[in-house]
């Protein structure tokens, strides 16, 4: 079940950040903002039911691996 929880919320993610695009290309700022911040809630909702999620995180904000 929590597999299945993570897999949406990733695709719901997915769908958001590419209507956030669509906003800001059409020059819908206030839109884009607002779902960014939801594609953000999505982004949480995914951590929480995936299990090498703080891992991942802490690995991804070090500089770790990039250039």
């Amino acid at each position: 079940m929590m597999d299945e929880r993570r897999d949406v919320a990733l695709a719901i993610k997915s769908c958001l950040d590419s209507l956030m695009s669509d906003a800001a290309r059409c020059d819908l700022g206030d839109l884009a903002h607002f779902i960014s911040l939801a594609a953000l809630a999505a982004e949480d909702a995914v951590a929480a039911y995936d299990p090498q999620a703080a891992r991942l995180k802490v690995l991804m904000e070090s500089d770790a691996g990039h250039c």
